[in-house]
């Protein structure tokens, strides 16, 4: 039996395998690549959170599911507007939204229980990721976006 064949058919199969990966300079920028330590600080404990809180509709990935739930990832819904963003995490919504013009009416619960420090993490965490690179969410941000919410209550 000749063993020679084989181990090159999978010799050829890892090389094809681990240059299909992606490369570098084409691959998302996410948490690794975050330069500030605060910042990477907060992303990591708000992939945590993600995970606990979002991922399980807004999926891994930020893709959202189908129709039904919209994507984090590349959204312009939530890129123009952190400060809705801090909102819904913690108060969620209800109604008709848009984001990459898909209509979603999906009613999204809040995290109320979220203290003003984990929607800083959580919001650092998905404005750092998949592309994007808006720094660290402050907990001051957060505490200003809670505190308008009550006065117009």
């Amino acid at each position: 039996m000749r063993r020679g064949k084989p181990a090159a058919v999978w010799i050829l199969l890892l090389g094809l395998f681990c240059s299909c990966g992606t490369s570098p300079d084409r691959r998302e920028k996410g948490i690794r690549d975050i330069a500030d330590l605060k910042t990477k600080q907060y992303a990591i404990e708000g992939q945590q959170l993600y995970q606990k809180y979002c991922s399980n509709c807004h999926q891994d990935d930020g893709s959202g599911l189908a129709r039904l739930i919209p994507p984090l990832r590349n959204s312009d819904y939530m890129l123009s507007d952190i400060g809705r963003t801090i909102r819904l995490i913690k108060y969620g919504i209800r109604g008709e939204i848009t984001v990459n013009g898909q209509a979603y009416n999906q009613p999204m619960p809040g995290n109320p229980g979220l203290t003003p420090l984990e929607i800083a993490q959580l919001s650092t965490y998905i404005y750092n990721v998949w592309g994007h690179d808006k720094g660290i969410i402050s907990t001051k941000q957060v505490n200003q976006v809670i505190e308008e919410v009550r006065d117009s209550r």
